[in-house]
């Protein structure tokens, strides 16, 4: 369905904005795209959007390229990318923007009352958006991508301003989306949100992917603690603060040895799977610059 390959993109005076960047997703696929802020993750967004034109590369939609207007149109029917607040009109209220969106997209099968009563929108949705909230206008931003109701979504920071219960909503809402066989590439720093429902997650490091996790291969279990990583044999440090030891071949009872000076020390730890945000610390610790 959405096939970069071998993108390649300059800015002048900044090379390698992007660089050799290959994905394949498909439908019915939550794709989460990490990275600080700068590194060039909304820069990607628009290259998938046509809005910026890579140096090299080729970025396809349902195996068609952006070859010519007539099919940069064709392609543009079947993504909706999440619009800023910046763009909503002032004076329409979030119904009639709902309406527009669903027209200008030809949805003819999912009705723009089903959304807002799904997103529980109706105490607000038909009141001119300036009156919106923070937290009101994001949920709308979300509602128009739904109301395109396209194959591919593209979501940059769809969560910012939600509070728990909205978060809790949206997640769940994007699960639906995609039973319903939509692709979503989703840009979120809300990294302990993001691993509850993505299926893949992708890092981006100096204009490359630098690790695509697969959410339903079983991960590596770690022991983890804060401390001195000399205090467990064969720990190493792995963020500032957090220490790590593979345990997939550990016997328990060498396990329970290696445990042994944590206890004596009084301090804590787990054992389990390194979680987004611990190795979101880990690949960014010594990044410096933004793009």
């Amino acid at each position: 369905m959405l096939e970069l390959d071998h993108i390649h993109l300059d800015f002048p005076g900044k090379p390698n904005v992007l660089a050799d960047i290959d994905l394949h997703a498909t439908p019915g696929e939550i794709v989460g795209l990490v990275a600080p802020n700068g590194m060039g993750k909304t820069t990607l967004l628009k290259v998938i959007l046509n809005r910026l034109h890579p140096s090299a590369g080729r970025v396809t939609i349902a195996d068609h390229g952006y070859t010519s207007q007539a099919q940069t149109r064709k392609n543009h029917a079947l993504i909706c990318a999440f619009p800023d607040q910046s763009d909503l009109y002032d004076d329409l209220s979030g119904r009639a923007l709902m309406q527009f969106y669903a027209e200008c997209w030809q949805n003819k099968t999912k009705s723009v009352d089903e959304i807002i009563a799904t997103l529980h929108m109706a105490s607000y949705v038909d009141r001119p958006t300036r009156t919106y909230s923070l937290g009101m206008k994001q949920r709308l931003c979300f509602a128009l991508v739904v109301a395109a109701n396209t194959p591919v979504m593209l979501l940059d920071e769809v969560m910012n301003g939600l509070d728990p219960l909205n978060v809790a909503m949206i997640s769940e809402q994007l699960r639906v989306l995609r039973a319903e066989g939509k692709l979503i590439l989703i840009v979120s720093h809300m990294l302990n949100n993001l691993q509850t429902f993505v299926d893949r997650t992708i890092f981006l490091k100096d204009g490359h992917f630098v690790l695509d996790l697969d959410a339903h291969v079983e991960p590596a279990h770690y022991l983890k603690f804060s401390g001195d990583p000399a205090l467990v044999p064969g720990a190493a440090a792995y963020t500032d603060g957090l220490a790590v030891l593979p345990v997939a071949d550990l016997p328990l009872a060498t396990l329970v040895e290696r445990l042994t000076p944590l206890y004596a020390a009084g301090l804590a730890f787990t054992v389990g799977p390194l979680t987004l945000e611990e190795q979101f610390n880990h690949f960014y610790a010594q990044t410096d610059e933004r793009v």
